[in-house]
Parts: C-alpha cells; structure tokens; sequence
C-alpha cells in the first residue's frame, strides 16, 4: 500500500467493525491539502475524529459479551462505540501539522476492545485527469528537408537557415529560471526541507517544460513561413466543434453539474435522517438488550429455586423410604423404641417432601413465568436489531446512491471544463489570429506611409531642382543686364521653390507617420511572434485538440448547441480553427 496524506473524509475499518466509517479532522485546522484539513497523529478522539464503525462483533466489549450471554451463547454484535486512548501510530516525524506528526496512510490505532483501526483510503479527492494539458514531453519539429530547402530563393535559404538557429533559443528565459530553481532545490535537501525541494522542482519541470513548448511553436511557426505551398502533403483534418456545440456543451453539463448537486444535498440530508434513525434504533437496542440479560437473569434464579426445590424433595422421599424400611425392619426384631423413632423420621420426611413438593411446583411456575417474559424480550431484541440492520442497509444505500451522484456531478464538471477549455483556447486562438491579421495590416500601412513619404521626398527635390535651374536663369539674366526677364526667371524660382518646401514639410510629416505606423508595425509584430504568443498560439491548438478529443469521447447525451461550419486550415503542423464570435 502507497503512502500518502491522511485528510479529513479518509475511510477507516476496523478489525471487528462491521461497516467503515470515516475519519474527521475539526475544520479548525489550518493545514490543508486537497484544498480540506490534513490530519495529525493527534485526531484520534473518539466520536470526534473517529466515529462507529457499525456494530461491534468482540466478546471483549462488554455489551456484546453481555447480549451473547443472553443468547444462550450466540454471539449478538452491538452497536460500535469506539474506545481509542492513544494517538495514531507512527505517523512522519520529518512533516509537522500544527505541531504535530503528519497523519499517513499506513498508520494505524487500537481499540481498548481489542480492534485494530487502519486506514484504507487517505480522502484526498483525485484531480482531473490531465488530459486537457500538453503532454510533458514535448516533440521538436524536424527543418526542411533537402528537397523543400531547394524551392527557396537563396537569400531566403540563408534567411531560413538563420530563423532556425535563433528558433532554438526561444524559451531561454523559462530554462535560466528552471535552472535556478533546481539549484534552490538542492539547497533544500541539504537542509533536510524536502517538501520544498519536491515543489521546486516540480516548478522547475514546468517552466523546462514551458521552454520546449516555446522552442516547438519558434521552429514550427518558422517551417511554415518558408515551406513553399505544395512542399507537404495536404493533411485532412476533422472538422473542429465549434463555439455554439462547445458552449451547448459547457451549458448542459453545467445544468447537469447543479442536478446533482442537489441530489446529492438531498441524500445528504436524508443520511442525516437516517443517521438520526440508526442512533434513536441503536440505543433501543442496547436498551432490549439490557432487559434481556435481567430477564436472562431471573430465568437463570427461576431455575436454580426449581432445582433446589426439586433436589430437596427427592432428598426428603429418598429419607422417608429409608425410614420406612428402618421402622419394617425394627418391627421385625420387635425393638417397638426403634420402629417408633423411624416411624416419626419417616413422618417428617414425608412432611418436608409435601413442602418441597409445593416448593417445586410454586418454582416451576416462576420458571414458566420467566421463559414467557424471556421469550417475550428476546422477539423486541429480535425486532429492534432487524429494524437496526434495515436503516444501517439503507443508509449503505444511500452512500451508494450518494457516490454515484457524485460520480456523475464529477463527470459533469469535467466536461464542463473541458468545453471551458477549449472556449478558451478557440478565443485564444482567435486573439492570435486577430494579431497575425493586425500585424499583416500595420505592414500594409507601413508601406504605404513609406511610399507617400518617398513621393513627397521626390516631389520636393524635383521642385528644387527646377527652382535652382529657374534661379541659374535669372542670375545669367541679370548678368546680361535684362532685368526683366530675370524678374521673370525669379519669380519662377520662387514659385518651385515654395513647393519644394510644402513638398519637404509634407514629406517630414509622412515620415513622422511612416516611423510611428513602423513602431507599431513593431508592436504587432512582437503581440503576433513573439516567443509567449507562439507559445500561447500553440499551447491552446493542444489544448483544443486534448479537450474536443475528450468531449466526442464523453458524449452528452442532452448537450445542446447548433451545427455550424468552420472551415480548416494549416497552423503549427495541425488545423486552424476559424474564429467563431
């Protein structure tokens, strides 16, 4: 048997109880595990932390020793009041709740009766099953092979080539972390800490686990950005649920999540009733039972008065006949003293056995009278002890009742769950899509900022071309001494150069507006491609995949929602889920 953590709820039996019964640790407690109060070797009171484990079958308890005697002998279980005095055995020394020994699995405690209680479950609920997270161990996309390489242009080889080295680092950042926390782990076991250094490094697995995943999505999104269309078999893929099945599903599950939450308070309440019942039955019993050993009792005088009684008159007749033959005799030899003597002893035991005769026969009435009243407590005890058992059958019923409900509550909440998750991760999903599409979009805007900013750029230096070549005009003009016409040639000069400077002032301003649509080109690009959107991106195509596999695995039988249609397409190896809003 594993060991583990005793928490409140954990089921116990004992070696001569007939039913088990669970342990209670007081809500008091701070200590917690499995969000309920973890136990200590020091919750051993009983009716407190320890309660009855049905009827108790040991000659050793007094009042089952007591109602087999009144049996004649057979053995009668009587109600269980546990009798333990000392605290559980061994517990953790190394683990301290509330000062003292943690409560484990494989300890266990003795009743004074002679009762060996162990435990046979520890309470801690189990968690989902995590089949709605990645898997740990995470798979590296292989680069293009020879052949795919070979349809790119060289300079986008080279810049494949490039994108795949730094592909690898992706998650760095989670491995430093990883690392650091297993060196606080070891410092945590040299100093005896272990439940510290378990914790670190279970934390550390998952930011290591958390940097493959990085990594994975960096060289998968860095595959698909090169892989030239054609350069892979087209993958046909099943058409994912969508938002309205997905959310059908959530709502239905609640609903049948809250159904049997009420059931299971109903049970509740009728357990209550019926515990209720055990215990008004149980002290009835035990009073029958104590009415039947005084009845035992008095059967038992009845018959020893009857047997004194008889033994007193056989005594008397066996005297008298002796007598008689003494005073037969006595005649005989003619000894007339001597047959007088015997003549008088044989009256007088002829007159104790008359009296012991109505003795007997007054005894053998009260004997009579003690069998009927006998007979009589024992067909209560008969009918206390059946009553007894049927409530203690139909409370183990309705624990059944009770478990299944649950059963059913848990798998309602799981598919709950799971349809949450994969709402999640499809707006998720979409969120990522909607950075892609964004980032696509500032690109565009980019662009076109660029190129107004390069016409006007142009246009400016195109206008101060033509004004400089009109001012070159003018001032030949002048030197010829026709002013004039170098009027004319300036005033031209001045006119382009008025637009190249409105040309220049525009293009400073498109260029403010192509550095700020450039920034946020930036920004989108990091919200689209960065490693934690990647990783966010292909985390949540796994989790949809995990949870929808779950959900057509567990079908619902009334899940609601209505069919609609989403269309496919290639994203990190797997399918694109369109948004559904």
């Amino acid at each position: 048997m594993a060991d583990s953590y005793v928490v409140t709820g954990a089921m116990m039996m004992c070696t001569f109880g007939m039913a088990p019964s669970s342990l209670v640790v007081l809500p008091v407690r701070t200590k917690m595990l499995s969000n309920v109060p973890r136990g200590n070797i020091m919750d051993f009171a009983p009716m407190v932390n320890i309660m009855p484990f049905g009827m108790c079958t040991t000659p050793s308890n007094p009042t089952v020793a007591a109602a087999t005697a009144a049996a004649m002998g057979a053995l009668t279980p009587m109600p269980c009041i546990p009798a333990v005095t000392t605290p559980w055995m061994p517990g953790n020394p190394m683990v301290l709740v509330q000062g003292q020994p943690a409560l484990t699995r494989t300890c266990c405690n003795m009743c004074m009766w002679g009762g060996q209680i162990t435990f046979t479950t520890d309470g801690q609920m189990p968690g989902i099953p995590p089949m709605f997270v990645p898997p740990v161990s995470v798979m590296m996309p292989e680069p293009l092979t020879d052949i795919e390489k070979s349809l790119l242009m060289p300079d986008e080889q080279w810049a494949y080539n490039n994108e795949w080295e730094q592909a690898k680092y992706a998650g760095a950042g989670d491995r430093a972390v990883a690392d650091k926390l297993d060196e606080i782990a070891s410092h945590y076991e040299q100093a005896g800490e272990f439940d510290k250094a378990t914790q670190a490094r279970e934390t550390a697995g998952q930011f290591r686990e958390r940097a493959d995943k990085k990594q994975a999505a960096a060289m998968e999104a860095v595959n698909n950005k090169y892989r030239v269309a054609g350069g892979q078999t087209e993958q046909v893929v099943e058409k994912p649920m969508t938002t309205e099945e997905l959310q059908g599903i959530h709502d239905q599950a609640t609903k049948e999540q809250a159904q049997y939450e009420q059931e299971i308070s109903q049970i509740d309440k009728q357990l209550a009733q019926n515990q209720e019942v055990i215990n008004k039955q149980g002290e009835e019993l035990a009073t029958v039972s104590r009415e039947l050993s005084k009845a035992n009792e008095s059967l038992k005088a009845a018959n020893q008065e009857k047997e004194d009684a008889t033994e007193k008159r056989e005594t008397a007749e066996h005297a008298a006949k002796d007598a008689e033959w003494r005073e037969e005799s006595a005649k005989r030899r003619g000894d007339k003293e001597a047959a007088q003597y015997f003549h008088n002893q044989k009256k007088e035991a002829e007159k104790t056995a008359k009296e012991a005769a109505k003795e007997e026969e007054k005894a053998t009435k009260k004997v009579a009278k003690a069998e009927k009243e006998y007979e009589s407590v024992s067909k209560e005890q008969n009918k206390a002890y059946t009553s007894f058992r049927d409530s203690v059958d139909h409370g183990n019923e309705l624990k059944g009742q009770k478990q299944t409900a649950e059963n059913n509550r848990n798998a309602a909440e799981q598919k709950a769950n799971a349809a949450q998750q994969a709402l999640d991760a499809q707006d998720t999903l979409a969120q990522h899509d909607d950075a892609v599409s964004y980032h696509n979009e500032t690109k565009e805007t980019t662009r076109e900022k660029r190129e107004e900013k390069v016409a006007y750029e142009q246009e400016a230096k195109k206008n101060q071309e033509e004004s400089d070549a009109w001012y070159k005009l003018g001032a030949e003009a002048q030197r010829q001494g026709n002013q004039d016409l170098a009027n004319s040639f300036y005033r031209n000069d001045g006119e382009y150069h008025d637009k190249a400077v409105e040309a220049g002032k525009k293009a400073r301003e498109k260029e403010d507006e192509y550095n700020a649509a450039k920034a946020e080109m930036h920004e989108a690009y990091n919200q689209a491609y960065s490693d934690d959107a990647l990783f966010d991106a292909y985390t949540a195509e796994m989790q949809f995949d995990k949870s929808t596999e779950y959900l057509k695995n567990n079908p619902s039988d009334n899940a609601g929602g209505s069919t609609g249609t989403n269309e496919s397409s290639t994203k990190f190896g797997k399918t694109k889920r369109s948004k559904n809003k």
